[in-house]
């Protein structure tokens, strides 16, 4: 797999063993579908895939039980395949960020057992049921790891990635750091540039939780 972002890329034939390795579009490594383009379409449409006939398994199964017993399988059996390394590939395009959300809302109808076509009818049985949409957990779990990253609770250099503004204005908290200055789009919506942002505009109670449990109840409460 060559990755590259130049409009005129030269290519380089690998070996191994004698024989010609062939050149892909997308490998994954960890779980996680990484592109020649840096971006995450194969990646969401393989997570997407999972959860869906995962869900579909689920609906086969225990479609007759009741409502807590289904919303238990989800959260357990199908959800996961949609976070699994989302602070790295949490998409920012519409029709990405709706194919993942659309794995939720089947899931919703199917533990409310309720498939009318009404317009508002998800939306109420995802508040019905209280869960977050996907996206506000991807965002909970990008500034929970970052929150980790600063307080020395990973393997992660903070100095090498994070530097503290000088001199914090109103608008930012008392821990804020400098944004990463980029021009390429598979670059600004990675972890850091993207997550920072997001970070210096927390209320100080927030930034200052003393736990990494209290930081994402805080999160959660806001």
């Amino acid at each position: 797999m060559h990755v590259s972002n130049a409009r005129s890329q030269v290519h380089h034939d690998y070996k191994l063993s004698n024989q010609t390795l062939a050149v892909v579009k997308s490998h994954p490594y960890l779980g996680i579908h990484l592109q020649d383009d840096l971006g995450w379409n194969t990646q969401i449409g393989s997570a997407t895939s999972k959860a869906s006939r995962m869900l579909g398994v689920v609906r086969r199964n225990l479609g007759n039980c009741p409502e807590k017993l289904k919303e238990t399988a989800y959260l357990s059996l199908v959800r996961p395949h949609v976070e699994y390394g989302s602070v790295i590939w949490d998409p920012h395009q519409k029709n990405n960020k709706a194919k993942v959300e659309k794995i939720q809302r089947s899931a919703a109808r199917f533990v409310k057992s309720n498939y009318e076509r009404t317009k508002g009818t998800v939306t109420t049985l995802l508040k019905d049921l209280g869960w977050q949409s996907l996206e506000d957990r991807r965002r909970s779990a990008r500034l929970t790891l970052l929150y980790k990253i600063i307080n020395d609770e990973v393997d992660i250099p903070s100095d090498r990635y994070l530097t503290p503004v000088t001199r914090p204005s109103r608008r930012c908290n008392s821990r804020s750091f400098i944004q990463h200055q980029t021009r390429l789009q598979s670059h600004k919506y990675s972890f850091f540039p993207r997550t920072i942002p997001q970070w210096n505009n927390l209320k100080e109670n927030i930034i200052q939780a003393p736990s990494n449990q209290a930081f994402k109840a805080h999160l959660q409460a806001q």
